[in-house]
């Protein structure tokens, strides 16, 4: 490798070819007169705001394509010797000519949003791409291609590299060496950095130091684990990565490392803003593919192009969630962890982030339906012991019944979905389970559901007992009846279930909870409407926490 390809690259502006080629499909190009026109800054269009410069890239997020606005920014962006202008998509083939003919004309390049983009997250990436600049030639590395940078990194610190997402997986590494420790080898097999180390490093303060700065962070060896460096890639507040050093076995790291790691960092990041521009573009494809056939309105043909899943083979769906709150750390944790999970021999799956967790559409299984049926209640019991066991919390598992083909797994989420608000509203030892197997549960959250907007013309004993404690700030009587209710109406066992005395329990549920709340323990519809309206009230509590 050349001493130069180490060399800092010259401060220069981006050219619109350049960002193009980074940034990928997020953006269609309609037509470039001038590929080498200079960037020099990203603009979000504002009629009201400063007049257009030279070499601006004018995102007018706020126009409509259709326009005659759009048409008179084409005109003043090419007066003004502008890069380049990129509007909304357009659906309509014979305006986009028109516009592009409009921009050819006016000298100046026309891009539209990709159909799958947001604003926010493509002007981010647009802007990351202008500030990095272009690739310097001399790094003999083609734009993208991260094994190869791997490799060269570690040629030159003379150690095993690991190229790393921001979420801590392995995007490329390389070795000149196989001794390699344990932690190294783990890491590259499973293409992740192990839960446990990512904690480690989380709690002792490691990654809020590594991603604040520049600095390579250098970590001496200990007896488990050798020395290691790392830098984090990344332009401006976007984080494109990290890259890590470990000293082979039986060896150190030079002090040139250090330097070696800085320089390697910024040639880093036109290649990964590339690999996830491409990574993105194919994912958010597939994604909306896969969440259009679980809606029910799309192709599974397409599906099938886009994921190399069998169109035409059997297949179902999983719903996944957790029993207590999901919060954004932990809804990111199980999507990962489920999506670790290997579907089995012959079988491929493919992974939905939801509001209650994560939809999995496991596709490939046998011909034969109750093989299949075995097959989806096979990988269920071991999803959820799998993810329960890693996130240490419990993981629920609703089955879907088994479809002929990818057009119809629709239908499956939807039993998939309702079995998983039966397991998570029942209370059934259950961890996974067919709609049929807690119908009984389904149909009741369905009935409280409808109960919760229900107005009752009357004041009933469930409702004088909920005033009864807002007053007093004490649920000990509410809790009593539920005891009462859940124990069938013995008094013993309610008492007993709450640790209370048997004769304490007695006395208060007969001198103050039947007194107060005027229930008529005789009466089985009024003791059906009261344990309707707890639960329904367990219910609210259940919806009021959940974030």
């Amino acid at each position: 490798m050349g001493e130069d390809a180490w060399d800092r690259p010259t401060v220069r502006p981006q050219t619109l070819e350049g960002l193009i080629d980074l940034v990928g499909h997020q953006v269609e190009v309609a037509t470039l007169p001038r590929a080498q026109t200079p960037v020099r800054q990203l603009v979000v269009y504002d009629p009201l705001d400063r007049p257009i410069g030279r070499g601006d890239l004018m995102v007018a997020a706020g126009l409509d394509s259709d326009s005659t606005e759009a048409e008179k920014l084409l005109r003043t962006a090419g007066a003004a010797e502008a890069a380049g202008v990129v509007l909304r998509e357009n659906r309509s083939p014979d305006r986009k000519q028109q516009l592009a003919a409009l921009a050819e004309q006016a000298g100046t390049a026309l891009l539209f949003r990709a159909t799958w983009m947001t604003w926010p997250r493509l002007i981010n990436t647009l802007g990351t791409a202008a500030a990095i600049g272009p690739v310097p030639d001399s790094a003999n590395v083609p734009l993208g291609d991260l094994g190869k940078l791997a490799r060269l990194i570690a040629a030159q610190v003379q150690g095993a590299v690991t190229i790393e997402d921001p979420d801590s997986r392995v995007l490329a590494h390389y070795a000149e060496s196989a001794e390699l420790d344990p932690i190294r080898i783990h890491t590259i097999s499973t293409g992740q950095v192990p839960e446990e180390r990512r904690r480690a490093m989380t709690e002792d303060g490691f990654f809020k130091e590594l991603w604040s700065s520049e600095k390579v962070l250098h970590r001496r060896a200990t007896d488990r684990i050798p020395e290691r460096m790392a830098v984090a890639v990344q332009v401006g507040d976007e984080r494109l990565g990290s890259i890590w050093v470990a000293a082979l076995n039986g060896r150190t790291l030079q002090d040139s490392a250090v330097d070696a790691l800085q320089v390697a960092a910024r040639l880093a990041a036109a290649h990964l803003l590339h690999h996830h521009s491409r990574h993105h573009g194919r994912s958010e494809l597939l994604t909306e593919a896969t969440r259009a056939v679980l809606d029910g309105r799309g192709s599974g043909a397409l599906l099938a192009r886009h994921s190399g899943l069998p169109a035409d083979s059997r297949c179902a769906v999983l719903a996944v969630g957790v029993d207590g709150p999901l919060d954004d750390d932990l809804r990111v944790r199980l999507a990962r962890h489920a999506g670790w999970h290997p579907a089995g021999p012959g079988r491929s799956s493919l992974l939905l982030p939801c509001e209650r967790g994560v939809l999995i559409l496991l596709a490939g299984l046998a011909a034969d339906p109750p093989t299949a049926e075995l097959q989806v209640a096979d990988y269920g019991r071991r999803l959820t012991a799998d993810l329960s066991a890693h996130l240490r919390t419990r993981v629920l598992v609703g089955l879907g019944p088994v479809q002929d083909r990818l057009d119809h797994a629709s239908r499956s989420r939807e039993s998939a979905e309702l079995a998983l608000s039966g397991l998570l509203f029942g209370r059934a030892a259950l961890d996974h389970a067919t709609v049929d197997e807690v119908a009984d549960a389904v149909a009741l959250w369905h009935v409280l559901e409808t109960l919760r907007d229900l107005p009752l013309p009357v004041r009933t004993s469930v409702f004088r007992l909920v005033e009864d404690a807002r007053q007093k700030g004490d649920r000990s009587l509410l809790d009593a009846l539920r005891a009462y209710l859940e124990n069938s109406g013995e008094l013993g066992r309610a008492a007993d279930s709450l640790g209370v005395a048997r004769t304490t329990f007695s006395d208060r549920f007969h001198k103050k909870v039947l007194k107060i709340a005027r229930l008529d323990v005789a009466n089985p519809d009024a003791l059906l409407l009261a344990h309707l309206q707890l639960r329904l009230l367990d219910h609210e509590s259940d919806r009021t926490t959940a974030p």
